[in-house]
């Protein structure tokens, strides 16, 4: 027995030869494999023949095979075979029982590395195994090694030819042996155009002593330093020389075997280099004069509190009056220099993201004492990482701009004529004090003046005039009010009159203190002199009082009644005053009518003008104004019109109508040429509204084709009140087409004596005669006479308020030639006249 001993399990199991097949037919023999090998730390898989073998390494990857070349079907041989074509680099080790020298040298002719005899001893199996698994792990170092050095190869080369700077070998006598693609792009030259060249052809004359010492001291240094040097290449087009640094290292310079001479050179273009640096230097200097030239202090700072300052322009000096340095070396603390009510503006300035702006604005001390207004405007700047670094920002003096707006809001709140102040900042006052009155139980009082007889003044000499007493009745009411009270211009010669905190008896001594001022004022104008008197409506304040709307309501309600009383006389605001119950129920539709042309919750109506003879050429009807509450319920026009004349908004309800009429006649071209004549009412308002006029026949130009359908209603009070304008406007109008009705004719004192001076096409017969035609012979008289009268001037008459088919019999007696009433058609909404026609 051989004193050698097997290998130990750790010794056959490194490198990573652990997975072993065994190719074996005798049963015995692989069980006894698997048991011995699998104890020595292997992971054996063993197989009787070359099928399964094959088999096996098609799925699977093993370390070494153990392999008996005489198998019962096929050859071991073949197993050799099959990985020499696969390319696999497995350790195999014949054992087997063959003796022929013969079929050993075949076996290890076709790839096996080892060959061990049947029977065989287990430390010379073990030893087998052990060199196979050596020699597996140096093919596998040494296959790892040459894939690491192709890798690095390819690496070197890359980043050879990537390089953005130039680079050279050449050899020991200076000569170019490479040189990378780069020269084509610095130095306009093919790579193989210098191959074999000295580098000093491409060196510029006047640099070429200085390039060939450095070369000449490489060749005779053996430090493997790095020489750097500045000098120029030629251009191959013939360009200007380029400036280059070249840094250079001798091959091998340094060790045992230095590498025939060769030299390294990097060349890297300085052009680009300085051209940056220029450019670098002209951006410092323009950031420079930008900086000095802003109006505006320029900052850098650290993040975070307190500041830390890093950087801030000279125009500190002016802004403040402080040298800059005493921000940057912290003599002086931002956050002090700031007005204490203004501190709290900075806490959340500087928590937005990278790169947006932050803006403020707040008071900053002078070294004078005095505070300054800026304007911070910052910046939040990171790192690649998110990491907050630097907060850039300026600070531009904003304190004439707050001047300017203090001042601009100062005079918002004045009348420019009066210098008292305006009705907003009237409104403004009065409704803190109605807040108050709430909150803290106080009393106060509010009073309206109404100039009288003042328009006597604007007609007889002119507005300058007007304008001028103004101006001195505010210094007169300003003497009789309390230091505490406010005085307002309201508008026109409106005033009005806040008392805080002053009970009622109080209230009403300060307003006959100021009726009386203004009733013993005498205003004299060249040679006239005149006397005025004033209008007061008094409200008092107090928890209970309604909203700023209504009490202002009532006030102007009271001023009028005070007015309706006899003028230059107080009025005093009771809640059950019936006259001012009346006069603030038409304030209360103001407001609904204002809300309800906000809101487009007015609506037309029809109601049909008929042929008393039966007889028509076409629809004919009146356009009927509706208004609509909140649920949806019609209001009639008698409930709101007074109010809407009284308080000038008539006008825009008439333009609402035509503008709706028209809108929807020109929507419905099918019912406009069955139409006869749709007619519209116009209030007295209208009628002297010369811009209404023109608004009106610039739309009915648009409209030619409905032009001549239409007829416009104006009553007869209204039409005799505004003679001339109203002739005006109907002759104006009736030139583009349109048709004219005097409605409600004959309830005036002398209604025909202004007909032959009206120029209309119709006469519509006052209800008042209609309603009891068929019993009253006086009201059929006077039916006949309006309708004879009517006629004889050429124009049409139309009854209003017909109620029924007896009174139609009487108005066809009389010849009037339409109806328009109950009795022949209720008033229905616009949307039915298309299914109507």
């Amino acid at each position: 027995m051989s004193d050698r001993q097997p290998p130990s399990p750790a010794t056959l199991a490194e490198d990573g030869c652990r997975r072993l097949l065994v190719v074996d037919d005798e049963p015995r023999s692989r069980a006894s494999l698997e048991r011995l090998l699998g104890a020595r730390g292997f992971s054996v898989c063993a197989v009787a023949g070359v099928a399964e073998a094959l088999a096996q390494l098609e799925g699977e990857r093993f370390d070494l095979i153990l392999l008996d070349l005489i198998l019962p079907v096929g050859d071991g041989v073949q197993v050799l075979d099959r990985l020499a074509e696969r390319g696999e680099e497995i350790a195999v080790v014949v054992v087997s029982a063959t003796r022929s020298v013969a079929e050993a040298t075949r076996a290890l002719r076709h790839g096996a590395c080892d060959f061990v005899a049947k029977p065989y001893r287990l430390d010379t199996l073990l030893a087998a195994i052990a060199r196979a698994c050596e020699r597996g792990a140096l093919t596998r170092a040494q296959a790892t090694m040459q894939a690491r050095l192709r890798d690095s190869e390819r690496l070197h080369r890359f980043l050879v030819h990537a390089s953005p700077d130039l680079i050279f070998l050449l050899n020991g006598a200076g000569r170019v042996r490479f040189v990378n693609d780069r020269i084509a792009v610095l130095l306009q030259r093919r790579p193989e155009s210098v191959l074999e060249r000295p580098l000093l052809e491409l060196v510029a004359p006047g640099h070429r002593g200085r390039a060939s010492a450095l070369l000449d001291e490489l060749g005779e240094s053996a430090e493997g330093r790095v020489r750097a040097i500045e000098l120029e290449l030629l251009d191959g087009a013939g360009g200007p020389p380029l400036p280059v640094e070249i840094k250079l290292l001798a091959l091998g310079a340094g060790t045992e075997t230095p590498v025939g001479g060769e030299v390294f050179a990097v060349v890297r273009d300085l052009a680009a280099h300085r051209r940056a640096e220029e450019a670098m230097r002209r951006s410092f200097d323009l950031l420079h004069h930008v900086i000095a030239a802003s109006p505006a202090v320029v900052y850098a700072r650290e993040p975070g509190r307190p500041a830390r300052f890093i950087f801030v322009s000279d125009n500190l000096r002016q802004l403040l009056g402080y040298d800059p340095e005493q921000l940057v070396n912290g003599a002086l603390v931002w956050e002090g220099l700031v007005h204490p009510e203004d501190r709290a503006v900075l806490d959340g300035m500087f928590d937005g993201d990278a790169g947006r702006a932050a803006n403020a604005e707040y008071r900053m001390r002078h070294r004078d004492g005095d505070w300054r207004w800026v304007r911070d405007s910052v910046r939040l700047l990171c790192d690649g990482n998110g990491r907050a670094v630097e907060l850039v920002g300026s600070w531009l003096d904003n304190t004439e701009a707050h001047r300017l707006s203090e001042e601009l809001r100062r005079q918002a709140s004045l009348d420019a004529l009066t210098g008292l102040l305006n009705r907003s900042a009237f409104e403004q006052r009065l409704q803190r004090a109605i807040e108050e009155a709430r909150r803290e139980r106080r009393q106060h009082a509010l009073c309206y003046l109404d100039l009288d007889q003042f328009k006597v003044i604007n007609d007889t000499c002119g507005h300058i005039a007007g304008d001028a007493v103004l101006r001195q009745l505010a210094h007169v009411l300003a003497a009789c009010i309390r230091q505490q009270d406010t005085l307002a211009r309201l508008g026109g010669d409106e005033f009005g009159v806040l008392m805080e905190d002053c009970e009622h008896a109080g209230a009403i001594r300060v307003a006959e203190a100021l009726c009386k001022a203004v009733g013993d004022f005498h205003f004299v104008w060249g040679d006239k002199r005149f006397r005025l008197g004033v209008s007061i409506g008094l409200v008092s304040i107090d928890a209970a009082s309604e909203g700023l709307v209504s009490l202002l309501s009532a006030a102007d309600s009271a001023c009028y009644a005070a007015k309706d009383g006899g003028r230059n006389r107080i009025h005093v605001y009771t809640a059950d005053d019936a006259e001012l119950a009346r006069r603030h129920g038409e304030m209360q539709w103001v407001s609904r009518i204002n809300l309800a042309l906000e809101q487009a919750r007015f609506g037309l109506a029809f109601q049909p003008i008929v042929p008393v003879n039966g007889d028509g050429d076409g629809a004919h009807y009146e356009l009927l104004l509706r208004m609509y509450d909140d649920d949806g319920a019609a209001v009639m026009p008698g409930a709101f019109l007074p109010a809407a004349e009284r308080y000038h908004l008539i006008g825009r309800i008439d333009e609402w109508v035509l503008e709706t009429a028209l809108a929807w006649l020109g929507d419905h071209p099918e019912h406009l040429d069955g139409l006869s004549l749709c007619s519209i009412n116009l209030s007295g308002h209208s009628l002297s509204d010369p811009q209404l006029l023109d608004r009106i026949a610039m739309r009915l130009h648009r409209h030619e084709a409905i032009a001549a359908k239409l007829c416009f209603e104006v009553t007869e009070t209204a039409a005799i009140s505004n003679m001339t304008n109203a002739v005006e406007f109907i002759e104006a109008l009736r030139a583009l087409g349109c048709r004219f009705a005097l409605d409600d004719f004959g309830s005036g004192l002398s209604s025909f004596a202004y007909l032959k001076n009206l120029p209309v096409d119709f006469i519509k017969i006052d209800g008042m005669f209609i309603k009891d035609i068929a019993v009253n012979p006086i009201a059929r008289t006077m039916v006949r006479s309006i309708n004879e009268v009517g006629q004889a001037m050429g124009m049409r008459t139309v009854a209003e308020f017909v109620d029924g088919e007896e009174t139609l019999e009487v108005l066809r007696g009389i010849g009037v030639d339409y109806a328009q009433g109950y009795g022949v058609g209720r008033p229905r909404p616009i949307e039915e006249l298309v299914r109507s026609c």
